[in-house]
């Protein structure tokens, strides 16, 4: 008995292949360009992107501390550390409600812990990049004194500094995130091109 695939010839139609393939990766191309449009947007206004990132952080903070009071007292119904929870609740509630009053405030401690993180981290790679001597290890020993060196900057340029730091961060990182969903994304086209899974010389075969 013979069989045949009635879907065969709508699987192998012309018109309708060269489509898919292209909303496989024009969709997400699209995307990562707007994305990467926003970055550019981000960088040159980076006090409002600074401030907005400190209203949405201490929105966050709050909103978490609310749902650690909640999960305090259910732990309390289990014997579960209640007042761990809701002392750490309250806190965060209380963090978080300062930063959205007093977002300029917030944005400062912000910039402060981020030049404590960048010459802290920097200070790490160095040394132990040195002490170890490990393959490639100078490219981290680089990436350590930069990190000490933009700690060290922001930390003299503040609280001016602030102005402009956590935005340009946010804006950077905004920027090549888009630029990676568009590589992605031609590297999707490649593969259909030169006969992938879903391209038609593969289906054909």
């Amino acid at each position: 008995m013979a069989f045949t695939d009635e879907r065969k010839p709508e699987i192998l139609n012309p018109d309708v292949t060269p489509r898919v393939n292209s909303a496989a990766w024009g969709g997400p191309f699209i995307l990562g360009l707007l994305t990467m449009l926003l970055g550019i947007v981000a960088l040159g206004a980076a006090f409002f992107t600074s401030m907005v990132s400190a209203i949405m952080f201490g929105a966050l903070l709050a909103g978490a501390g609310v749902m650690e009071i909640i999960s305090a007292f259910r732990e309390r119904k289990s014997g579960g550390p209640f007042w761990l929870y809701l002392l750490g609740g309250i806190l965060s509630v209380v963090v978080g409600l300062f930063i959205l009053v007093y977002p300029a405030a917030g944005l400062g401690a912000m910039t402060l812990l981020l030049a404590g993180y960048f010459f802290a981290s920097g200070l790490f790679h160095a040394i132990t990049s040195v002490m170890d001597r490990y393959p490639r290890w100078g490219w981290d020993f680089f990436y350590g004194a930069v990190s000490i060196f933009l700690g060290i900057m922001v930390m003299r340029q503040w609280p001016i500094s602030a102005v402009w730091l956590v935005g340009t961060l946010v804006g950077i990182g905004i920027f090549f995130r888009g630029v990676a969903l568009m590589a992605g994304a031609l590297t999707v086209r490649r593969v259909l091109r030169s006969g992938g899974p879903t391209s038609p010389a593969h289906i054909a075969r």
